[in-house]
């Protein structure tokens, strides 16, 4: 007999703890078993200098938006929310290739 049934691929993207460096981490998942995955780290306190160049080369705008994200008025946390985001856009973007690259959408 010929197994025809066709593997079932997703993923899953959880929040990773600050004391591991925050951030995100993607499993990929083959009907339903991880066989792949990665960490996407988020810690502003990983290169503050980064943090300040950002903030310094970002518009009155963005420094709004990043600080309404964080909830805060401290550009740390503005930087904070921004690793966040990027990490988490970094980590989704990997999950949808991965499931494009096999045909599942």
């Amino acid at each position: 007999m010929v197994n025809t049934s066709v593997p079932s691929y997703s993923y899953e993207i959880e929040p990773r703890p600050s004391n591991l460096g925050g951030g995100w981490r993607l499993r990929l998942l083959e009907d339903g078993a991880e066989v792949g995955g990665g960490v996407f780290p988020a810690d502003a306190d990983a290169d503050p200098q980064a943090g300040i160049d950002w903030w310094n080369g970002i518009t009155e705008a963005e420094r709004a938006h990043w600080l309404a994200k964080a909830s805060s008025a401290r550009p740390r946390d503005a930087w904070g929310a921004h690793l966040q985001q990027s990490a988490h856009d970094d980590a989704l973007n990997e999950a949808m290739s991965w499931l494009e690259a096999r045909g599942n959408q």
